[in-house]
């Protein structure tokens, strides 16, 4: 497995410009081309598809949204979008004025104010941290609902689950191309072993149901030192140790996470692409594969 620090090291400048010039094209045409989400013919399924972002990424949401609407077998029975306080729920409604999306904008402080007196820390990390407010949004939200969160840098190529899973499953996330999680945390309380498993976690896509009652104790521990640190990876390394806990991925062959095709802008090396493929999450420089794939999905319906 590729480590991620050290692929980066390797990388450092190289094809950045190109990347940058590349992302804005394509952004800006994508953004302009009229796209309408399938509905007819799908069963809706009792889940909230979540996700949050900032303003600018609005863009980036719509078309991860597109994606799973376009591949997934069946739909959401509520979207909802959390604000990183960069935006309004009105503002979100302005830029999907004519959508038939079940979409509901939310504050993120209306996530973490609901864990005032049952987890002060978590509520303390949201108003220091995206990571935290991202923690609130989806333990929030699943304690009533079940919850398929999706970063926004997520696009969808099939249905993420089956009858069964939605039905029984209480905790799926995916697999890392790395361990990345908040290293001070897990010196400070001894949680060294999540570094010993060979497939780390990611949360770019995570389901769950059942709220702050489906973490361990230390999980809850991670959160209380959050709450006053807020440091890299945080989020990632909470989930790790319920991973730990309820020990349900997708593969990374479902939901990749991988790096390596970085390079290969404007050239003819291939790009990760597996058979059956459920998500992908285009990490760090990935997103001019990330537009380039946005674009394909849109002009070729």
């Amino acid at each position: 497995m590729i480590s991620q620090n050290d692929f980066i090291e390797s990388l450092k400048g190289k094809n950045r410009l190109k990347e940058k010039y590349y992302v804005k094209s394509l952004r800006k045409i994508c953004d302009i081309i009229p796209i309408s989400f399938p509905y007819e013919k799908k069963q809706i399924k009792e889940f909230v598809f979540l996700s949050i972002c900032r303003k600018e990424d609005f863009d980036m949401f719509k078309f991860s949204l597109y994606t799973f609407y376009k591949h997934s077998s069946y739909l959401p029975s509520k979207v909802i979008l959390v604000s990183d306080g960069s935006w309004e729920p009105d503002e979100a409604k302005d830029y999907f004025p004519k959508s038939r999306l079940p979409l509901e904008p939310v504050k993120w402080d209306e996530c973490s104010s609901y864990y005032n007196t049952k987890c002060p820390s978590l509520t303390s990390w949201a108003e220091k941290h995206i990571w935290g407010k991202k923690m609130a949004a989806i333990l929030y939200f699943s304690e009533k609902y079940k919850v398929l969160f999706s970063d926004p840098d997520v696009l969808w190529f099939n249905t993420p689950l089956n009858e069964e899973e939605i039905n029984n499953s209480k905790f799926k996330v995916t697999i890392d191309n790395s361990h990345n999680y908040d290293d001070d945390c897990i010196k400070e309380l001894g949680y060294d072993y999540l570094y010993k498993t060979s497939e780390p976690i990611n949360c770019g896509v995570v389901f769950i149901h059942g709220g702050l009652g489906l973490l361990s104790d230390e999980a809850l521990k991670c959160i209380e030192y959050e709450g006053t640190h807020a440091g890299p990876f945080a989020e990632q390394t909470v989930f790790a140790l319920m991973d730990r806990q309820y020990d349900n991925r997708w593969s990374m062959q479902q939901i990749t996470s991988e790096i390596s095709d970085i390079p290969n802008i404007l050239s003819f090396r291939p790009i990760i692409h597996y058979k059956n493929m459920v998500a992908r999450h285009y990490l760090w420089r990935l997103k001019w594969i990330y537009w380039r794939t946005v674009f394909k999905e849109i002009v070729f319906r």
